[in-house]
């Protein structure tokens, strides 16, 4: 190859870095040749189907969490619109929504927080396990007005904890001087307030209770967190990923269902992201992009049933940086996976900028 060769290719090669890293033009081969095709893709929305798969949005939040009952064979999406907003959504092992409830600051139901499936209440409890939730008033309140004994108290809780069946430790309540201790026997509720010491107290982002310097544990229903496999990132709120929590969790105490194995049931490729616009950041940035925000181009494969969508995404300027949409495939764990072949598309867009309104938990069931 000649000098001149060498010369020509070397400036073509300028060029396009230019075109690439400084300016919206999209100089991608596998762009050009399939656009076309790319532009026919339907925009992730409700309703997209497949030939075996219906995709449904569920909610409109970012960073949902959702969770599993092995028991009663049910998801639930733990969904907070905004502070004191609460909207729980019950999704059945077939991928039907079953139940939702939403409690805004006017509602009659003054919520305080959630606990495992229970929506704790100031004056009654919804059980989202159940098969018709409904608010059920506290057949007994003890301790409201601070008067008993510490020894007192703890005779109480022990009289009341040997004959529960669910027993939850409540961190918000509706005195600020208070945790409370929910007790579920024989299907009616008592509710008791803490003593002007008291035991409950958190570690983390869990809620203990430590009596005469034992641990007394909680009794509720079994739960866990489903998976994007690929990404290793589970379906809490915070988004957990492995890297992150195996720092902490050497004997699976801190985040136990990292011990589990999860289904591998399909896997969200990124097939082509185009440019649209772009952001500059920096005092002394000369104009040059920091980040690009565009389209990009899907195609989730579930058992070689294929879906295909289009979304809004963003990609860091730089080499080796990929598009961003943080889109998650949560998928269950394995010894649950003959109980439901229900997962969840999780577009959890992480910036304002160029958003398109599809933000949410999208749930995936067969047809």
């Amino acid at each position: 190859m000649t000098k001149k060769m060498w010369l020509l290719l070397l400036t073509l090669f300028i060029v396009i870095i230019v075109l690439d890293k400084l300016t919206t033009i999209n100089v991608s081969p596998g762009l050009f040749i399939h656009y076309n095709q790319y532009k026919k893709y339907p925009e992730l929305q409700n309703g997209l189907s497949s030939d075996k798969h219906l995709l449904y949005r569920a909610t409109q939040t970012s960073n949902a969490e959702i969770l599993y009952f092995p028991k009663k064979n049910f998801f639930l999406i733990n969904n907070f619109k905004q502070l004191g907003y609460y909207n729980p959504i019950k999704i059945d092992a077939k991928g039907n929504k079953i139940f939702e409830l939403n409690v805004d600051e006017y509602s009659q139901f003054k919520f305080l927080e959630t606990i495992n499936c229970f929506a704790i209440g100031a004056d009654a409890i919804y059980d989202i396990s159940a098969d018709h939730p409904t608010p059920l008033p506290y057949d007994k309140v003890l301790n409201k007005d601070d008067s008993m004994q510490s020894n007192q108290w703890d005779e109480i809780f022990e009289e009341n904890y040997q004959l529960a069946d669910i027993v939850l430790y409540g961190w918000h309540t509706d005195q600020n001087s208070a945790q409370c201790v929910y007790f579920q026997i024989a299907g009616k509720w008592t509710k008791l307030y803490t003593a002007t010491y008291s035991p409950i107290y958190a570690e983390g982002s869990e809620i203990k209770c430590k009596i005469n310097d034992k641990i007394v544990p909680h009794k509720w229903h079994e739960v866990h967190f489903l998976k994007d496999v690929y990404k290793s990132i589970y379906s809490n709120s915070l988004r957990f990923k492995d890297s992150y929590i195996s720092i902490y969790n050497s004997d699976f105490t801190f985040f136990p269902d990292q011990s589990l194995k999860y289904k591998d049931s399909g896997k969200i490729k990124t097939e082509a992201f185009a440019k649209e616009i772009f952001t500059t950041e920096g005092y002394f940035n000369p104009g040059i992009p920091s980040n690009f925000y565009g389209t990009a181009y899907y195609k989730l494969n579930l058992h070689d049933d294929i879906l295909h969508f289009k979304t809004v995404a963003y990609q860091r300027n730089g080499f080796g940086q990929s598009p961003q949409t943080d889109l998650h495939l949560f998928q269950l764990p394995e010894i649950f996976a003959q109980k439901s072949a229900v997962c969840f598309l999780a577009y959890d867009y992480s910036t304002n900028y160029h958003e398109n309104g599809k933000k949410g938990i999208y749930v995936i069931k067969s047809k």
